[in-house]
């Protein structure tokens, strides 16, 4: 009987051990789900309002200034191509001028955006200071590559937002503060800026 019960109680320590031991998990079993409360991890961050305004704006500008990096480019900004350069305003001053001058040549003799009445191949680089959903100031620093005693040029502009499109608002040289003004006092006093030009 003593042989009996010392197997029997070596059965039940051995029972009792497995019990002590968890399972493995089968090998093809999924991760269990995350908890409810889990912190999901952080999103990547995505550019501000003013950081993709500024983006547009520089686009706009680089774009308007490829059309100077060959002299035959037909493109026309005061001209054929003024919609796709100002905004409204600037094209009613253009007019306006235009009017007024009956003919005689303005202070648009040049081209504004070049500083320039002939190019060859102008290298710029356009940095924008501030941008809105709505308005946004730049600079352009250029030269023209193509004409050997070119000097640097430094011009800022004045955007606004037209509908979906950047348009430029006004133009500032270090020689004429804006491009504004000067068609405003030109329209107010045409024989005057046509006598000056004139001599």
């Amino acid at each position: 009987m003593g042989r009996h019960l010392g197997a029997a109680l070596a059965l039940l320590a051995a029972v009792t051990l497995v019990g002590c031991h968890p399972a493995a998990a089968p090998a093809n079993s999924t991760p269990p789900a995350p908890a409810a409360n889990a912190v999901a991890p952080p999103a990547a961050p995505t550019p501000s309002a003013d950081a993709a305004d500024a983006a547009d704006v520089k686009a706009f500008l680089e774009g308007l200034f490829a059309h100077y990096k060959n002299s035959k480019d037909t493109f026309q900004p005061f001209d054929a191509n003024a919609r796709q350069v100002f905004d409204p305003s600037m094209i009613a001053l253009f007019a306006a001028d235009k009017r007024a001058l009956k003919g005689d040549v303005g202070v648009l003799d040049a081209d504004w955006v070049c500083s320039c009445q002939d190019f060859v191949s102008i290298q710029a680089t356009i940095a924008v200071q501030s941008a809105t959903p709505t308005t946004a100031e730049a600079t352009s620093d250029f030269r023209d590559t193509g004409m050997t005693d070119d000097k640097p040029r430094h011009e800022s502009f004045d955007l606004v937002k037209v509908g979906s499109g950047w348009r430029i608002h006004d133009i500032h040289a270090p020689d004429t503060p804006s491009l504004r003004k000067a068609l405003t006092d030109e329209i107010k006093n045409p024989a005057g800026d046509a006598a000056s030009n004139a001599g």
